[in-house]
């Protein structure tokens, strides 16, 4: 099957979606679920916590059908969604120190962490920093299209203003974003490497 054909199904079935169709739910849920699983299990190395997130994922993505109408790449979609998901967890984390003690502590017992998820941990906080030097307007494109996945056209309608202006701030952020992580880190890790190559 062809990349072309596969994107026109994808497509196809996000619209079923939309629309309510909990065959077409089934068939998203089957097909992708695996592959969100061991994206997130990369990251973390906690099955039980990756089980709850994807599973919070594809929840996330039926109480919000009806915005998938207008999804232009719905592989992408869900990767940003579990990226996001992954975002969230790790920041609530640092905020609960006990617990984390307890998940390092319980996480020294199977081995040290990989070196790819120390730098994915390293990498998201340069991310974090890479954000924060945005302009109010482009930050706010950036963060309307990766982190709520609106399209251009209804983020220039949210922001009163052109579509074009959208493409070209976004285009810009990106472009922003990766010269300051190429310039701060030595390697990218899968996950933000992904959520900053997707249009």
């Amino acid at each position: 099957m062809s990349i072309e054909l596969e994107n026109k199904e994808e497509l196809a079935m996000f619209r079923k979606l939309s629309a309510g169709s909990e065959t077409a739910f089934s068939a998203i849920y089957a097909h992708y679920s695996p592959k969100i699983f061991t994206f997130v299990d990369r990251m973390l190395s906690l099955p039980d916590v990756t089980d709850d997130l994807v599973q919070d994922i594809f929840i996330d993505l039926w109480q919000k059908r009806d915005f998938l109408k207008n999804i232009e790449n719905p592989k992408a979609y869900l990767f940003r969604m579990a990226s996001n998901r992954v975002l969230d967890y790790q920041k609530r984390l640092s905020t609960r120190k006990p617990i984390l003690d307890f998940v390092i502590s319980q996480q020294a017992t199977v081995g040290a962490w990989s070196e790819e998820r120390v730098l994915y941990k390293e990498t998201l906080k340069l991310l974090g920093e890479a954000i924060d030097t945005l302009s109010p307007q482009r930050r706010m494109i950036y963060e309307l299209s990766r982190n709520e996945g609106l399209s251009h056209e209804e983020i220039a309608e949210k922001l009163n203003i052109a579509k074009s202006t959208v493409a070209n701030q976004l285009v810009s952020a990106l472009k922003q974003i990766r010269l300051y992580l190429e310039k701060h880190a030595s390697l990218f890790s899968f996950a933000i490497f992904y959520l900053l190559t997707q249009s």
